[in-house]
């Protein structure tokens, strides 16, 4: 992603966990947002989900 942040990962600093490679015989944790209506919700506006803020994606948390 050309070395840069989405928007909404601004000021956070991710786990270590989220550099390693996934192991495909465990499931992934859960990310605790709704993708399907996150990615929804930034086709209406237009945006691409790197543009959106924390507020917005907050919006969708489960």
């Amino acid at each position: 992603m050309n070395g840069t942040r989405p928007k909404f990962m601004e000021n956070q600093i991710p786990a270590q966990s989220y550099f390693e490679q996934p192991d495909p015989y465990v499931n992934a944790p859960s990310c605790h947002v709704n993708l399907l209506e996150l990615s929804r919700y930034a086709k209406r506006c237009g945006k691409k989900l790197v543009e959106l803020t924390q507020e917005e994606v907050k919006k969708f948390s489960i």
